[in-house]
């Protein structure tokens, strides 16, 4: 971890901690956690925070499941998955994310955050997984299990609706198919959806936020079309 970098952080760094509850013992972690690639790019660095991204991530479903067996101890084995989904998805985290302010202590590259890279829910998601990921690494099981729970229960998510389910639910029963196209731009996914003769094109930090946004607006024409909207079975 470069000196340099570390202390040009000292403050921002303290103040992310006293938010989050954890003090790193080595806040060379910390750092990790918040290095985008596209900042670890245009820097020459030899890490960025996706490592630490898979396991936070793995760590944050263990740990999810875990907190709601003891909490929902009458749910069946369907309502706590359900659950669990919702708690961990990504729009969930990304809310998380913002609610401790993370996009404001992110580093990215110049393009990436000139492009909005700091509000970009995938991005939010995936560096709140990456911070669990080095509170684990740092302090342990225990620590990472207490910071993710008391953030993620102590905090009152909003309900999201799941376009996508809505949109493919919608086209189930009006029989029509709609066609998605993918491309990648330099980590920016270019989400093209084609349906009924209208064509959306999204641009997008990752390929399923492009799916649901893309998804948002085919059902915003189908509903102006007067289609209807399917019910969203999965909102909270």
């Amino acid at each position: 971890m470069p000196a340099l970098l570390l202390e040009s952080l000292k403050a921002e760094l303290h103040e992310l901690q006293r938010r989050i509850g954890y003090f790193f013992h080595n806040e060379g972690h910390l750092v990790e956690a918040l290095v985008h690639r596209s900042y670890a790019s245009e820097k020459g660095l030899p890490f960025d925070n996706e490592r630490l991204e898979f396991l936070g991530d793995a760590f944050v479903n263990f740990a999810v499941g875990v907190e709601l067996f003891k909490r929902l101890e009458d749910a069946s084995e369907g309502v706590l998955t359900r659950k669990r989904a919702e708690l961990v998805r990504e729009e969930a985290l990304a809310y998380l994310a913002k609610q401790i302010g993370l996009g404001d202590f992110l580093l990215f590259g110049k393009g990436e955050r000139r492009q909005g890279g700091a509000l970009r829910d995938s991005n939010l998601a995936d560096a709140f997984e990456a911070l669990i990921g080095a509170v684990l690494v740092d302090g342990g099981i225990h620590e990472a299990y207490r910071v993710l729970t008391a953030l993620l229960f102590s905090a009152d998510i909003p309900p999201f609706k799941d376009y996508k389910s809505s949109f493919f639910n919608l086209c189930s029963r009006l029989k029509l198919r709609p066609l998605f196209r993918f491309e990648s731009l330099n980590g920016i996914f270019k989400v093209e959806l084609v349906i009924d003769g209208f064509k959306a094109v999204v641009f997008a930090g990752s390929k399923k936020e492009g799916e649901r946004e893309a998804a948002k607006a085919a059902l915003s024409y189908l509903s102006s079309r007067g289609m209807g909207v399917a019910q969203d079975s999965s909102s909270k």
